[in-house]
């Protein structure tokens, strides 16, 4: 059996309302504080690393504000296919939700972390919260939904959005050599103990 097209209007309008209730809060905190350190970011070094960052980061966006919302107001279901058996299409979409959930929750996590770091007038290498979890939890959420909008959705049309996971990785890499440029061997040992986009499990 399926899941309902209401029911996955109700992920996608949640996964919404969760991202703005753990970053709108920090985002006003850290304008009011004026004197509050600046997170390393380096430039695309490309112009195709730049639009496989940009283009699916808000296509991905504004799939996430419109689509629930038309169905709704419409009444009409947009998830629907049919071209596998009912059964795989349970496991994919409940598979896309376990992603854009696990993301989901990483970058929240994430945010506190960082808005730590960026509350602080010097630089400090941010490695809590939900950066003890990922190096980059804000880059696996949009990975993860990368993968995880078009399993839940069915939508074809989202395909394009892997496309964003080069331009990420590309991003990590230059980021990357920025905060070690920063913070030297301390980030060089961070590294050694936490993942870029997967947790690494040590043995003690």
């Amino acid at each position: 059996m399926d899941i309902s097209w209401q029911f996955i209007n109700y992920i996608l309008i949640s996964y919404v309302l969760i991202y703005i209730l753990f970053h709108l809060p920090f985002d006003i905190l850290m304008l009011i504080k004026k004197k509050s350190a600046k997170y390393p970011n380096a430039p695309f070094e490309s112009f195709f690393e730049g639009f496989f960052f940009v283009l699916p980061s808000l296509g991905f966006w504004f799939y996430l504000f419109i689509a629930p919302l038309y169905s709704l107001i419409k009444k009409q279901n947009i998830f629907n296919f049919e071209y596998f058996p009912d059964r795989i299409i349970l496991w994919l979409r409940i598979f896309g939700a376990i992603l854009l959930s696990v993301g989901l929750l990483i970058a929240c996590l994430g945010r506190i972390g960082r808005n730590f770091y960026l509350a602080r007038e010097t630089p400090i290498l941010a490695t809590n919260w939900g950066h003890a979890i990922v190096r980059h939890p804000e880059y696996f959420m949009y990975i993860t939904g990368f993968i995880g909008l078009p399993l839940l959705t069915l939508q074809i049309f989202l395909l394009p959005l892997l496309f964003g996971i080069w331009g990420y990785i590309r991003t990590i890499k230059h980021e990357e050599d920025l905060l070690i440029q920063t913070f030297g061997l301390e980030y060089q040992e961070y590294m050694k103990k936490v993942g870029a986009l997967f947790p690494k499990f040590r043995k003690n």
